[in-house]
């Protein structure tokens, strides 16, 4: 499986999260907010842990289901 990053997601980038991941059901779609960067903390074998940081948040689509993070969240990608 692969990822694909939407910039800018609180501005325009979540009107075209659906099709996206409408046209790639495999591929995990992260969008990150204007003012919003985020960091891999920590690298382990098939598992990536980011960091949010800035003003925004960092929103997560696997297979068509959203979830957000805000700063200072951890999250995960299970690689596959």
């Amino acid at each position: 499986a692969g990822s694909c990053v939407l910039p800018h997601h609180n501005t325009f980038g979540k009107g075209w999260s659906a099709q996206l991941a409408a046209q790639l059901p495999q591929i995990v779609l992260l969008g990150i907010d204007e003012r919003t960067g985020i960091i891999d903390d920590v690298a382990e074998e098939r598992l990536l842990r980011w960091q949010v940081y800035g003003q925004g948040e960092a929103t997560l689509y696997h297979q068509g289901t959203p979830a957000i993070y805000r700063k200072g969240q951890p999250f995960s990608i299970q690689q596959s």
